[in-house]
């Protein structure tokens, strides 16, 4: 369970994080048609004349009634609740594609696991019986030796000669042999 909270959890990040660097790429693209087209603007702008064109200019007065802003007042907020609901709605959805496609990637992981661990299983089961298998023979001879095994401790005094502890071998050596 703790897995499929961690999967759950990484895939969140990285649709986030997907979504983060399409809008940076998208935004960054927007800004550069922007720039273009400013660019163009300003090449039309430099070739008219600003003398010219303040000498043709017309100006036509705009009236309006208290009763007209009170309309186009409410108007504005009419259509500012709409896109709010509006934007709202697509939240929803949004969270709800994003729910939706991470319980089906934890449903995917899990049917993929489920194989693997199956072979694994399957493929230490053998192991761990041969284990057992020799363990079992590894006591019965360790019980058969406990029997047979005799051994002798000798003291040595440090001013010995080397020859000597040699032959103290050779002969624990050959008294062994002899018992066989």
């Amino acid at each position: 369970m703790a897995g499929l909270k961690k999967l759950m959890f990484w895939a969140t990040v990285a649709g986030a994080a997907a979504a983060g660097v399409s809008y940076i790429l998208k935004y960054k693209e927007y800004q550069k048609e922007l720039e273009g087209e400013f660019k163009d603007f300003e090449d039309e702008l430099s070739d008219y004349k600003t003398e010219d064109a303040t000498a043709n200019r017309k100006y036509t007065a705009l009236k309006s009634t208290t009763d007209e802003f009170v309309t186009a007042a409410k108007d504005t907020a009419n259509s500012a609740k709409g896109m709010a609901n509006a934007a709202k709605e697509m939240l929803k959805d949004v969270a709800n594609i994003i729910t939706d496609n991470v319980s089906a990637a934890g449903d995917v992981a899990k049917d993929n696991a489920k194989p693997l661990f199956e072979k694994a299983k399957s493929s230490v089961e053998p192991v761990v019986d041969k284990a057992k298998k020799q363990l079992d023979k590894f006591e019965v001879v360790e019980n058969d030796l406990d029997s047979d095994v005799e051994v002798e401790f000798y003291e040595m005094d440090s001013d010995e000669d080397k020859k000597d502890l040699a032959q103290k071998i050779d002969d624990i050596l050959e008294s062994s042999t002899d018992k066989k």
